[in-house]
């Protein structure tokens, strides 16, 4: 449950965040957007040159910086939660038996240390792809707080944080069902259970990754127009 809010979490701050990252350009630069197309008109008559991250209010870089060591704290607390759960869970039969039966609806288990330790092992792979999305977000927040925006290299950890959470969609329901032939391989022939359910928590992971790979190829052509209008001054 942890990492399934985390892919909430992490969808709807990063989409309040980049919807304040949109600056106001005036004078000499305009961007438009035209279906998927980024363009940018630059006139040089009559044109004041200002940096780009003048660009952005002193207030909002404030409020950035400050969302961003506040990202980073959560980041380091969901890190030590969905590194440590899965093996707390594990390590006890009686909690493991308990969420078969109610959560699983599995009737015979075995609870045996090698089916606990393949569930352990079942368990590692949403949990690897959690942490990578994670470590994702603690860079691209990290980028902020330094006050790198516009740039590409946000706009990478963005898009990796994307496909993170892509991922952490199949990982989530693939886990479960290796998690449960864990506990059944060992029953007797006809007793073994495989299922494969799917629900609207990995449809959620899914859209919000969809949703950041989005916005990271928003930023990275941001970035490149940023570059290219750097050059022109």
């Amino acid at each position: 449950m942890p990492a399934r809010r985390s892919c909430c979490v992490a969808g709807v701050s990063l989409t309040w965040l980049l919807f304040l990252l949109i600056p106001s350009f005036s004078g000499c630069a305009t961007i438009l957007f035209r279906g998927n197309e980024l363009l940018f008109y630059s006139k040089f008559s009559h044109c004041h040159p200002v940096a780009m991250p003048d660009s952005f209010s002193a207030d909002g870089l404030r409020r950035i910086h400050r969302l961003a060591w506040i990202v980073r704290a959560l980041c380091l607390l969901g890190v030590a939660i969905i590194g440590t759960l899965p093996f707390i869970f594990w390590a006890q039969p009686d909690w493991v038996a308990e969420v078969a039966a109610k959560t699983w609806n599995l009737r015979l288990v075995q609870l045996d240390l090698r089916a606990r330790l393949l569930g352990l092992a079942a368990s590692m792979l949403p949990t690897s792809v959690s942490l990578f999305a994670l470590w994702q977000m603690w860079a691209l927040f990290g980028c902020f707080a330094q006050g790198e925006l516009l740039a590409r290299r946000p706009a990478q950890h963005l898009r990796r944080l994307g496909l993170g959470l892509c991922a952490l969609a199949a990982a989530q329901p693939l886990g479960q069902t290796f998690g449960i032939l864990a506990l059944t391989f060992g029953n007797p022939k006809g007793e073994r259970q495989l299922s494969f359910a799917l629900s609207s928590d990995h449809y959620l992971a899914l859209l919000f990754g969809l949703l950041l790979l989005a916005l990271a190829q928003v930023l990275h052509e941001a970035a490149r127009v940023a570059d290219e209008n750097a050059e022109f001054i």
